[in-house]
């Protein structure tokens, strides 16, 4: 392998002083030597210790770099974390969760082996009292390697960046970065990754534990951020998938399903804001929205209730979030 630095794990920090010890320290016990892998600690504009502690662990570990820069959302400093990155593969770690021990070494060595240009894996939830869950969906066709156009196709999943590494040279040739200034950026970012992909394959190998505590930016409310952020998303895998994807593919049918969700979710965070106006989702060229071979019943009907009332589906989430 030229490149000695098998591993960039690029982990962008912002007001996390309760809980950058641990993660940090979860990367440290995973069985690979320091000169075989770089963590790369981006500091997007944190208001408390967190810096001060990034650059103290950078002190005593050679292979931990720090960047700060002003506070622009996780996918700034993710993309700034990648510019920077020297690893032949890319982990995105979020600073308040934290690695299984021992366990990321044999997904990086499996996906070395096979030169994918993904390697996903499972994850479990962690809980502020200690306690674990194993997440709900456990995946089929373990270890099998797809195209990306399978993997779509076959799984209809979707896998978090934290949850999957990436050959760099894949994101650099494909140039795949984070859509900025939104949030909910993963849901923009995976979907094109896992299509892209020329080698994919997923293991039901616990890796990762996503922590999930109060005050968290998928816990706070936010609603006209959001509706903007998942219109945009849907906007962008709309394009996406003009210039990409056969429309007679299953994996057509796929982002059919991501835009439905997308767009749903923004049809609900409008029902929690003073937002009123639906031209904006009625003007986009996806509206009415198609729907994806094999969708459920009750799906079917939601999304047939979305493109003939959606006044009336805001004003009946409204009214169930009355009750």
């Amino acid at each position: 392998m030229s490149n000695k630095i098998r591993l960039s794990i690029i982990l962008p920090v912002y007001n996390v002083e309760i809980w950058l010890g641990r993660c940090l320290d979860s990367q440290f016990n995973q069985g690979l030597f320091e000169d075989e892998f770089e963590v790369i600690i981006v500091n997007d504009g944190s208001e408390d210790n967190s810096l001060e502690l990034a650059n103290d662990f950078a002190a005593k570990h050679s292979n931990v770099k720090v960047i700060s820069r002003e506070n622009g959302g996780l996918s700034a400093a993710r993309n700034t974390g990648l510019e920077h990155a020297h690893g032949n593969y890319i982990w995105f770690v979020d600073s308040d969760d934290f690695i299984e021990p021992n366990s990321i070494k044999p997904i990086l060595e499996y996906a070395e082996l096979n030169e994918l240009d993904m390697m996903c894996f499972f994850f479990q939830l962690a809980f502020e009292d200690g306690h674990t869950e194993k997440y709900f969906y456990r995946p089929k066709h373990e270890n099998e390697i797809f195209s990306g156009d399978e993997f779509v196709s076959k799984t209809g999943f979707i896998m978090s960046p934290w949850a999957s590494i990436y050959k760099k040279s894949f994101l650099d040739n494909n140039s795949l970065r984070y859509m900025e200034k939104i949030l909910h950026e993963d849901e923009e970012f995976s979907p094109r990754a896992q299509f892209l992909a020329k080698r994919i394959a997923h293991t039901d190998t616990i890796v990762y534990n996503y922590f999930q505590r109060t005050g968290s930016i998928m816990k706070s409310s936010r609603s006209k951020e959001r509706v903007k952020s998942f219109l945009s998303i849907c906007d962008s895998l709309y394009d996406f998938v003009q210039r990409n994807v056969n429309p007679d593919s299953n994996a057509s049918d796929f982002f059919k399903g991501r835009i439905f969700f997308c767009f749903s979710q923004a049809l609900s965070h409008l029902a929690d804001s003073e937002i009123s106006d639906l031209q904006l989702f009625k003007s986009k060229p996806y509206y009415p929205l198609a729907t994806p071979k094999g969708l459920k019943k009750s799906l079917k009907l939601k999304l047939a209730f979305i493109n003939h009332f959606p006044w009336l589906y805001i004003k009946t989430l409204r009214l169930k979030k009355k009750l």
